[in-house]
């Protein structure tokens, strides 16, 4: 069997991303990411509005060090806090000697942008959105590519400082800076006596017969009875008689023998 592997730089660039964060973190873990709050960081763009005070409203956009230039105040931290954390803090900040009652309101302008890379039409970055599910991320990506795994999902996703990797449903919301993967589809192979041999794209639940089937069928000189799947197991190669009715594992090659009468 040969494969032919076509990659453009863009999707190389996130594979190489991806792969490096792993390097840093444990086993996939299931978080309810359902409940993860927008907490501000750099390249949030954040308007902070003083009712009754012109020179104190304005547009910033966060820095890399997580910071904001505010009138009066300097440098502001906000990075990894919520807009109400932040309204409360500079309520707080401006009435410490500069105004009597300051009514604060702290809104974002534009959000910082989330990543999609692997195997979709169009690996790179988008804006994020509130409300936003990894389906409807990867749909602006264009889709998965015919070799995507639908199943395949994982979202790298920063906790502190910390990266963990996601294995979140397509319902699941996106956060900022989250860098969606889509795997390449596991394969399954079918040799021997059946009319397309070769590899095909793994999913679960497939059974032997239908693995067949997407080969073409037996041919003539097929033992239909007599089917073997050659799997690896603990890291060594088995050779497994298998019925028609049992599932396939990815890697897993079958082989249909040929019949001698």
């Amino acid at each position: 069997m040969k494969f032919f592997i076509r990659m453009n730089t863009v999707r190389w660039t996130f594979n190489l991303l991806f792969a490096l964060i792993t390097t840093f973190e444990a086993a996939a873990v299931e978080l309810p990411s359902h409940h993860d709050v927008y907490r501000i960081g750099p390249n949030d763009v954040i308007r902070v509005q003083v009712f009754g005070e012109e020179d104190l409203t304005v547009e910033r956009k966060v820095g890399g060090d997580g910071k904001i230039d505010y009138p009066l105040l300097g440098a502001v931290p906000v990075e990894g806090k919520t807009v109400e954390e932040i309204q409360r803090h500079l309520t707080t900040q401006l009435a410490s000697g500069y105004l009597r009652r300051p009514e604060v309101s702290v809104s974002i302008i534009r959000h910082r942008n989330f990543y999609v890379g692997g195997e979709v039409k169009t690996p790179g970055g988008f804006p994020y959105e509130e409300g936003l599910t990894i389906q409807k991320a990867i749909a602006m990506a264009g889709g998965g590519t015919e070799k995507s795994d639908k199943a395949g999902i994982k979202v790298k996703r920063l906790h502190g400082q910390a990266p963990e990797t996601l294995e979140l449903a397509p319902d699941a919301l996106v956060m900022p800076d989250d860098l969606i993967y889509v795997a390449q589809a596991q394969k399954f192979y079918v040799n021997g006596e059946v009319k397309k041999p070769g590899d095909y794209f793994y999913e679960k639940g497939l059974t032997v017969h239908k693995a067949i089937t997407m080969a073409g069928g037996f041919t003539d000189k097929a033992s239909k009875s007599s089917t073997k799947v050659l799997r690896i197991i603990n890291g060594k190669e088995h050779t497994i008689e298998i019925s028609l009715d049992a599932l396939v594992l990815a890697e897993d090659i079958i082989v249909v023998l040929q019949r001698f009468f």
